[in-house]
């Protein structure tokens, strides 16, 4: 049907003349409207479709030159179907496949890439990932890294993609480094959030189909199998026979349908669409709706972990939480654990609020073992800066400065031996203030256990410990004391060394007779058995030496009364 130059722009003659078109240039025009948008050029790849069945769309005036005009006496308009352009009064036309209406509720995605992202980049932060000659992660790090992170490597390998183009993840040094809480610069074309190909082709035209109304996945998979099966490629030119029986069901299924399940998946983990999902894949699909923005926060349980909500915690503040406590499982709901290499990061991150941020995001608070808890991991990651030429006072806290005039601090030059002694009291060891080097209360801390202190002194109480060196011990503590050691002291050091068990003998106490008691311990059997002497008259002589003494005693004319 032939259409005149004044009416070749109504929209409402062009939708009647495309209506009435056979089915075979109808679909012509469903594959032109699916390659691009009306008003574009036509790939050149069309071209003998379009010379086989654009004849009435170029009667009708839905198929114009690229040029607006040519010279009479020109070549037929057939001629340049390698260098056409669907009519754009032709924009808003119906597809011949009627879709069906649908009513439903957004779904969520199995993951949100922008939040899989940020935790990408707190683990590469971490751990920088080390990169090939042309800039790519490593093929066995980045299977580490996944494998980190969960084991699904569509998702991750995704977040690292967007990472990358978001500037989350950035190389430096042959490294790829990760910024968890960097603001992400927008996508200018999230379809290259896919490799290329069919796939990204497939995400641009979901892109330019979505509308504010719902989409059913089923309705686009059926176009594309009854009039759009040159959409994404032509199999002429890509060296596929043009013959119907590449055209069936399962060619459909092992080329355009896992493309366009591919593309519908992405953009809604990308949020650039709206979806409906089941257990497997994406029913339907709209233009996104704006969400409200997360204010209930997050749950911090007194084991250390945190749950969160995407719907409920706004990405500025999972920024910092990815950071702090390393992710470790979930998808809308994601759980996190604090730990102490969380801490580090936080604080080299320059952050010293961590307790605040908690407070503030948590809805049931910070339990008490974990503020204690964090202090610890705190105040073990801080880094000492050491100051020279100045005195350094530690607050009841933990926490170190720098002494004033008003401390009266005493100053110790290292430069010469520090002055140290102990002095033994009352069963106590006693370190003075002024004498109490480090080096004295470690000697002392290896025989005895800190007891306080104890006026203007430390105090230790000796306990037996094992050594291995008793004698260097005794003469370090020797030189500390200033003289011999006290019993007790000098006994439990070398009893910590090991010394032979004390012997209990059984023996007697023998009294002699005044008048001989001198003589007869001067006598030559006699005496060696009592030279044990308590007293001038009293000697202890063990048991078994009584028969013997008796006896001799007999013999000097000396009586015997008492053991037998």
């Amino acid at each position: 049907m032939m259409v005149s130059a004044d009416r070749a722009d109504d929209p409402v003659v062009l939708a009647g003349l495309a209506q009435a078109l056979p089915p075979e240039n109808r679909g012509l025009v469903d594959l032109l409207m699916l390659v691009g948008e009306p008003g574009e050029p036509v790939p050149e790849r069309l071209r003998e479709r379009i010379a086989r069945d654009g004849g009435p769309l170029w009667a009708g005036a839905l198929l114009l030159p690229r040029a607006s005009s040519w010279s009479e006496g020109g070549l037929h308009p057939q001629h340049y179907a390698g260098s056409c352009r669907l009519n754009p009064g032709l924009r808003g036309l119906p597809f011949s496949l009627p879709g069906e209406p649908l009513d439903a509720q957004p779904s969520f995605p199995p993951a949100e890439v922008k939040w899989d992202a940020v935790v990408v980049a707190a683990a590469l932060e971490q751990t920088p990932a080390a990169l090939t000659q042309d800039g790519s992660v490593r093929r066995d790090v980045e299977r580490r890294l996944y494998g980190d992170l969960g084991n699904d490597d569509h998702r991750w390998s995704l977040a690292l993609r967007y990472a990358r183009a978001a500037g989350l993840v950035r190389p430096g040094n042959g490294k790829l480094h990760g910024y968890p809480d960097a603001h992400p610069r927008p996508l200018s074309d999230v379809s290259a959030l896919l490799h290329g190909g069919v796939p990204t082709a497939a995400a641009a035209l979901v892109l330019r189909l979505a509308t504010e109304a719902w989409t059913r996945a089923s309705w686009l998979i059926a176009l594309l199998k009854s009039t759009g099966r040159e959409t994404f490629y032509s199999p002429v030119a890509n060296g596929y026979p043009a013959r119907n029986e590449y055209f069936d069901d399962d060619g459909f299924a092992l080329v355009e349908l896992p493309a366009v399940m591919l593309a519908l998946d992405v953009l809604h983990r990308a949020g650039a669409i709206d979806a409906v999902r089941d257990h497997e894949s994406v029913v339907a699909f709209r233009r996104p709706t704006s969400r409200p923005r997360g204010q209930g926060g997050f749950m911090l349980t007194p084991d250390g972990d945190i749950l969160c909500h995407v719907a409920e915690l706004r990405l500025e503040d999972y920024r910092r939480l990815a950071r702090l406590a390393p992710f470790v499982e979930g998808d809308a709901l994601r759980r996190h654990r604090l730990s102490r290499e969380g801490i580090t990061a936080e604080l080299a991150a320059g952050h010293r609020d961590t307790l605040e941020y908690l407070a503030e995001h948590s809805r049931t608070g910070v339990p008490a073992n974990l503020h204690d808890q964090v202090r610890e991991w705190q105040r073990s990651a801080t880094r000492l800066s050491i100051l020279t030429g100045v005195d350094v006072v530690e607050e009841e806290d933990g926490r170190l400065r720098v002494a004033t005039p008003a401390d009266q601090g005493r100053v110790i030059d290292y430069t010469t031996r520090p002055r140290a002694r102990f002095v033994a009291m009352h069963g106590k060891l006693h370190v003075p203030d002024g004498w109490d080097p480090l080096d004295v209360r470690v000697t002392l801390a290896r025989v005895a256990r800190p007891g306080g202190r104890e006026g203007q002194a430390w105090v230790y109480e000796p306990e037996l410990r094992p050594q291995a060196n008793p004698q260097a011990l005794l003469a370090r503590l020797r030189e500390y004391h200033g003289g011999d050691l006290p019993g007790e002291l000098e006994t439990i050091v070398l009893a910590g060394g090991g010394v032979p068990p004390a012997l209990a003998i059984e023996a007697v106490l023998v009294r002699l007779p005044a008048e001989v008691a001198d003589p007869i311990r001067r006598d030559r059997i006699a005496g060696p058995i009592l030279r044990r002497s308590v007293s001038a008259t009293e000697c202890i002589v063990p048991r078994d030496q009584l028969t013997a003494l008796r006896g001799r005693l007999a013999a000097l004319g000396v009586a015997w009364e008492g053991v037998e």
